[in-house]
């Protein structure tokens, strides 16, 4: 499979249709007012454990919808606790570890691990670290091919907090664990873990071409960035994943 590569330059720094991503509340809306609410249409989980990463600077709610329809559906589903997933990428990972192997321990078996956006790059480091623990990963419109986003919205906020990070401004920063992290995030998993990248061409956030993967299934859906967990063609494509 022949991987695209990235926009650069000036088309990679403005040239998502973040304008699109309006219509999240819409796509939510709509997946509430669905048989999908009811779980119909998603995989019976008979109690398999499902770990949910939410992305950066995002937080509980905006996975909610998709931890309700796989609960719905009979899915042991625990959400990752990062907050809002705002701070530096070491300790969301040293607390996905821990959430991980609880669920792993209470569950008996192998998680699979659905992140969006930044909690997709998380649930590869996790499949890599612990290829004894997950099943399967299932990445949201997540930036594989690089740490952060191009489009200057995410990337110049991003970056700024990364420098503040490592400088200390927030308080002590493990520079090496960090620096683990950023490495890791592009090394290959175990061929014997499912992987799955959901993508959007309309996505006004992540540049769609960065959430392909030399390992990754790649699946292809119309919605927003935020709608990609919220919405009927997201959690459709979840569904079809976990098949």
């Amino acid at each position: 499979m022949e991987i695209p590569k990235p926009l650069r330059g000036l088309p990679g720094w403005v040239g998502r249709p973040v304008w699109g991503e309006a219509r999240s509340v819409r796509e939510l809306r709509l997946l509430k007012q669905s048989t999908w609410w009811q779980g119909y249409g998603m995989p019976e989980g008979r109690g398999r454990p499902i770990l949910l990463i939410a992305g950066f600077l995002a937080g509980p709610s905006t996975i909610d919808a998709l931890e309700h329809v796989l609960n719905v559906a009979g899915w042991n589903v625990r959400q990752a606790d990062v907050g809002r997933n705002a701070g530096p990428a070491y300790r969301g990972i040293d607390q996905c570890e821990q959430d991980l192997a609880d669920l792993y321990q209470q569950a008996g078996q192998k998680v699979r691990v659905i992140g969006h956006s930044r909690g997709g790059q998380y649930a590869k480091i996790l499949a890599f670290r612990h290829p004894e623990m997950v099943e399967q990963i299932i990445t949201l419109g997540s930036p594989l091919q690089v740490k952060y986003p191009k489009y200057a919205v995410v990337k110049v906020p991003a970056e700024t907090l990364d420098r503040l990070w490592r400088t200390g401004v927030f308080g002590a920063v493990d520079v090496e664990a960090e620096q683990r992290v950023d490495d890791e995030r592009f090394e290959p998993i175990s061929d014997d873990i499912g992987f799955v990248s959901i993508f959007s061409k309309t996505d006004g956030i992540v540049d769609w071409r960065t959430s392909f993967d030399p390992q990754a299934t790649p699946v292809e859906v119309n919605a927003s960035h935020a709608g990609l967990p919220n919405s009927i063609a997201g959690v459709g494509a979840v569904a079809g994943a976990l098949a």
